[in-house]
């Protein structure tokens, strides 16, 4: 389990990052203009409100893409060190491929049954200067009141302190006590009301038992069926329905209790493992999905609706923002603040039980694989949130100018590798997460 941890503001959140769809990595088809956009962009006239919008837009990118690409090159880096201190391939020269060789050594290490804990102190903020010059640059409405000019939603911001509504937390996964929508791992036995992936203490189960069925079974018997296939009697190998007991992998209905790994069923019992739900389910564990509680004055770390103390990154409008151009323009200089988000190294330690050498490889480099780590985090979202821009946005605006379709291609072409190269980065995080399955 890797879990990260805000001390300072004693906040504690459980964190196992999940890979997303990588997108396919390409050269950057326009260089730098030297003042961080594309060289498409270098003839926008920033005294026209629509092209210094779309100007914004494209530094954002920019400056997203390059941070993207200094993280996946510190996960080569990092991954490699703590391969050569393993003995193990550092002649990977990609960080998903490098990362992909420790992941291995790690999960190699579980099934052996050695345990890693990571703990790392998120510290991440944005820093909001950087959006205030942004919007004066662009020329936000002066009266854009985001509180007030939200409609059809409402005003959320990333939290790293008390909140006082309603905080969701997103994959990658945290510590769960309220609703869970997607798996919930408990640490200790809990009622499942979804399917249950591990052993369930109910007397009977719907489901596939890896050690088969006792008495009153109905179903695919990969093993020695006793008692009737397909209608016949059998105590042997059953092709078809198995009625009555299963040695071998059972699927379908028992009147017993699974004494192994209970999947693809819900358990009526306590599930200790994992619980996969398709709708939001209440979970005490790890959520990995959107974890949502009304913590009150406790701290959030996560979407905040209301009020936060310390803010990891600009408000934002759920809804639509009816500032006219101010829209664009915020949402784009939300980027650029969140592009200079600020990770100061985090204290960050591991403890390996079972396995002294993979401790002391990774010990001896969980510092920079923690800056990493909290960088993939804080620039993940904002990474996601700049794609899929037309110009039909800017045009709206007012005029683009004869540069405006090449600038604002450049700047979707930058986002694709920003994604592309920040998934490789969420993998590589979960490379120092064990999984023995």
């Amino acid at each position: 389990m890797l879990r990260t941890t805000r001390s300072s503001l004693a906040i504690f959140s459980s964190f196992t990052l999940l890979a997303v769809a990588v997108l396919p990595a390409t050269g950057c088809s326009s260089t730098d203009d030297g003042s961080g956009a594309p060289a498409s962009c270098s003839g926008l006239d920033t005294n026209i409100r629509a092209q210094a919008t779309l100007r914004a837009y494209a530094e954002a990118v920019t400056s997203l893409r390059t941070r993207a690409l200094a993280v996946e090159a510190k996960f080569l880096s990092v991954c490699n060190d703590i391969n050569a201190d393993l003995g193990l391939d550092t002649s990977k020269t990609t960080a998903a491929d490098a990362c992909g060789v420790l992941k291995k050594r790690v999960d190699a290490a579980a099934r052996a049954g050695a345990t890693v804990q990571v703990t790392i102190d998120f510290n991440c903020q944005a820093d909001f200067s950087v959006q205030a010059n942004c919007e004066a640059a662009c020329q936000v409405d002066a009266d854009c009141d985001i509180q007030a000019k939200c409609t059809g939603g409402e005003v959320v911001v990333e939290c790293n302190g008390q909140c006082n509504g309603q905080c969701d937390v997103t994959a990658p996964s945290a510590e769960c006590h309220g609703s869970c929508q997607g798996t919930c791992t408990a640490d200790v036995e809990a009622r499942c009301m979804g399917e249950c992936q591990g052993s369930c203490s109910a007397p009977m189960f719907d489901g596939t038992c890896d050690v088969g069925c006792t008495a009153g079974f109905e179903g695919k018997c990969d093993g020695t069926c006793a008692g009737k296939c397909d209608g016949k009697d059998a105590s042997g190998e059953c092709a078809g329905t198995c009625e009555g007991s299963c040695t071998g992998k059972a699927s379908g209905h028992c009147e017993a209790q699974c004494k192994g790994k209970l999947t693809g069923g819900e358990c009526q019992g306590k599930c200790s493992g994992s619980c996969v739900t398709s709708a939001e389910a209440m979970c005490d564990g790890s959520c990995n999905g959107t974890c949502s509680y009304d913590p009150g004055s406790a701290s959030c770390k996560g979407t905040c609706h209301g009020e936060c103390d310390a803010q990891v990154s600009p408000p934002t409008c759920t809804g639509k923002l009816e500032c006219e151009a101010s829209a664009e323009c915020h949402s784009s200089c939300q980027a650029q603040a969140s592009a200079d988000v600020d990770c100061p190294p985090p204290h960050a330690a591991v403890r390996v039980v079972g396995d002294a050498e993979l401790q002391a490889a990774l010990a001896a480099h969980i510092q920079d694989f923690g800056e990493a780590f909290n960088l993939t985090l804080a620039l993940r979202k904002p990474i996601e949130d700049v794609g899929g821009k037309t110009i039909g946005a800017f045009q709206a605006i007012g005029d683009v100018g004869v540069s405006g379709a090449a600038c604002l291609a450049s700047s979707l072409q930058g986002a694709v590798e920003a994604q592309a190269s920040i998934s490789i980065s969420v993998q590589a995080s979960a490379s120092v997460s064990a999984s023995s399955g």
